[in-house]
């Protein structure tokens, strides 16, 4: 009876040890687990942040490329960069009237009167009735400017295509959210300025 006690003590001396042993098993590889989920999450947000402000230096570059580029346009047509962004719009959007230009420009009605009439001048913009508001006048593109701009822009056109190739219809699609975003962002902030400066 002694030995079989014994062997009982022995199964359940080691049953303990080895649930022991066991629990301290799990537990280690639940540390270890935690330890390397907790890495992969810190890596996975490292990377994040680092493509972020990686995105964000390439937007800043290409806003630097840009106005570099409009200084250019603008030069070219003999016109300065407000006026230049004028025409953009106009090209953009199709016939504004003045206070409605004003209003996408953040500038007075008088200011932008002041820029209707330089450009108008240069042959670039024209002043029309508005056919369903004769007391409404609006302003359009003439063609000088459609062709002087064709001039600079036709490349675009050309290389527009081959430049995206590389990018699936998804890929572009993501670009186009983003962009989206980037607008947004300008609008709000731009207002937040202006309203910053009225109060100074």
């Amino acid at each position: 009876m002694s030995t079989m006690a014994g062997d009982g003590d022995g199964e359940a001396g080691g049953g303990e040890r080895d649930v022991g042993v066991a629990q301290e098993g799990d537990a280690g590889g639940r540390e270890r687990d935690v330890g390397v989920a907790q890495e992969g999450d810190a890596g996975g947000a490292g990377r994040r942040a680092g493509l972020i402000a990686e995105m964000v230096a390439e937007v800043r570059q290409q806003q630097i490329a840009y106005d570099r580029f409009h200084d250019a346009v603008a030069a070219y047509l003999g016109v300065n960069r407000t006026d230049l962004r004028c025409l953009d719009i106009l090209d953009l959007t199709g016939r504004r009237t003045a206070g409605e230009l004003a209003a996408e420009m953040g500038m007075s009605t008088g200011a932008v009167t002041a820029l209707l009439d330089r450009v108008e001048k240069a042959g670039y913009i024209r002043r029309v009735r508005d056919p369903g508001d004769r007391r409404r006048v609006l302003v359009e593109l003439t063609e000088q400017a459609r062709e002087r701009g064709w001039e600079i822009y036709q490349p675009f056109t050309e290389l527009t295509g081959p430049a995206f190739a590389r990018f699936t219809d998804e890929q572009l699609a993501t670009v186009r959210d983003f962009l989206q975003v980037g607008n947004d962002f300008y609008a709000i902030q731009t207002a937040r300025l202006e309203g910053l400066t009225r109060n100074l």
